[in-house]
């Protein structure tokens, strides 16, 4: 069993890790060969692409994995229709909306015009090696996104080198998107239908279009600070934020596609027992606050350090938003474990919900830009936001799953932990005592810990060996 799930980790987590070592390098090299400048504008290329795809995110990949038996082939075949069309209309948006898009981003309007290609070659993605995830093989699919992650370094090199633009990006994107294609259907065959259900493709719309509203939740969640960035400040300042932010958040997103690809199986597979359903979910709901936590404390401690070491000396930022970052990665990340919940017990409303109660940060952030000018007041806007986010969703997911009391004690103790870290680097900042800072990490070290060990008696090692709930879980 433990060779098994060993395996299932292995490939569950292979397309998520290479994908984002992958997207770094591009990132590093990027900002070795261009300058900030040209590097803001790439930035502004890749958040309007990300923002649309949110915007217009309809859930095709949860679609043909939920659909299996004698549907698998309809659900695909009728997920291609619907990707196609959404990939028409994102282009159609970008080339309409070109000269608002390089107004507020003060980017060639070409470039952005250029930008359209994307959606649509994207769109014609195989969907079938998505679908292959049901029997648990991840690996087709993390074939494709790494080759066309290999693609894109190999374009962002030569046109870097040779346009010393964002045009370099603008291909890069293109060729990653190509390769992405033609790979899923060189490793995968569809299975071919006579014609598409219309009920299918009917379910499909019905399936996806509540997610818009979710996707808007994220695009504000992802994008929005870089669009208030671009507005307030200037491209170079844009480039800075954005390297930065992604340093700190882009690798929640590898450990959160991981955690996900593990933990729907585990919470669906136990969700005709609501007492293990309970179980599962507070094992879920503990292990994402810890992981959190313990991913959280170096980059409060260590972003300023590495920004310059990694994108190189032009980049600098102050401790406070090296803290910052870190309670924002923290909770932005711990916001994956109740959703995760909420889309295993089909609650997608409310998850929603909680992904628009972030957009409130950014309203912060956009109002503390505009008074104080400064990107710490981007970053107390963003954790506010994550933090009224993470409440909203965790007292939703309490009406459907019971919380013990021994997690709503664990919760308030590693954000605890977590606080001290970031008031450590504040008291920095403020030039307090370092006999001060030291107290405070070694205590946070602690409390870290210790709750690290109740939690392990309570939910693996006390109730493994006393609860039939737990035992009887597919782990």
């Amino acid at each position: 069993m433990i060779k098994k799930y060993i395996t299932r980790f292995s490939a569950a987590s292979s397309s998520p890790v290479a994908s984002f070592a992958l997207r770094f390098v591009r990132t590093v090299i990027l900002s070795r060969l261009l300058t900030p400048e040209h590097v803001g504008a790439s930035v502004a290329l890749v958040t309007i692409l990300s923002s649309g795809e949110l915007i217009t995110s309809v859930g095709l990949d949860l679609f043909v994995i939920v659909n299996s038996g004698e549907r698998r082939a309809q659900a695909v075949a009728a997920a291609q229709q619907v990707a196609l069309l959404r990939g028409l209309l994102l282009a159609g948006a970008i080339a309409l909306f070109t000269p608002a898009l390089a107004d507020i981003f003060s980017v060639n309007a070409t470039s952005i015009y250029w930008l359209s290609l994307v959606p649509p070659i994207a769109s014609l993605k195989n969907l079938r090696v998505i679908q292959l995830q049901q029997e648990y093989k991840y690996i087709p699919d993390a074939a494709c996104t790494i080759g066309g992650q290999v693609g894109a370094l190999i374009a962002i090199v030569i046109f870097a080198t040779w346009l010393h633009d964002e045009r370099a990006m603008l291909v890069s994107l293109v060729a990653e998107a190509a390769v992405n294609v033609a790979l899923s259907y060189l490793l995968t065959s569809r299975e071919r239908v006579a014609s598409v259900d219309p009920t299918i493709r009917r379910a499909a719309l019905l399936f996806g279009l509540p997610l818009v509203l979710n996707g808007i939740g994220l695009m504000v969640l992802g994008q929005a600070d870089r669009m208030i960035v671009a507005k307030l400040f200037d491209l170079p300042t844009l480039a800075l934020y954005s390297l930065t932010v992604n340093l700190a958040i882009a690798p929640t997103s590898i450990l959160n596609g991981i955690v996900s690809k593990i933990a729907m199986p585990f919470l669906t597979r136990s969700q005709a027992d609501h007492d293990k359903f309970t179980r599962a979910s507070l094992i879920l709901l503990s292990g994402v606050l810890l992981i959190g936590a313990a991913y959280a404390a170096p980059v409060g401690l260590l972003l300023d350090r590495l920004v310059p070491l990694v994108y190189g000396s032009r980049y600098q930022v102050t401790p406070a938003f090296s803290a910052l970052m870190g309670g924002v990665a923290f909770l932005r990340f711990c916001r994956y474990g109740p959703s995760i919940v909420l889309i295993a017990l089909s609650k997608t409303t409310w998850l929603t919900a909680g992904n628009l109660v972030s957009g409130l940060g950014v309203l912060i952030g956009l109002l503390l830009g505009m008074r104080y000018g400064h990107l710490e007041s981007i970053a107390v806007g963003l954790l506010i936001g994550d933090g009224l986010s993470l409440a909203f969703l965790s007292l939703i997911v309490g009406r459907f799953v019971r919380h013990e009391n021994g997690f709503r004690f664990h919760a308030p103790v590693v954000i605890l932990a977590v606080a001290l870290v970031a008031l450590a680097r504040l008291t920095e900042y403020l030039g307090l005592a370092p006999g001060l800072q030291t107290i405070m990490l070694v205590a946070a070290a602690i409390v870290f810990s210790l709750d690290a060990a109740i939690v392990y008696n309570m939910i693996v090692a006390e109730r493994g060996r006393s609860s039939p709930a737990i035992r009887s879980l597919d782990l």
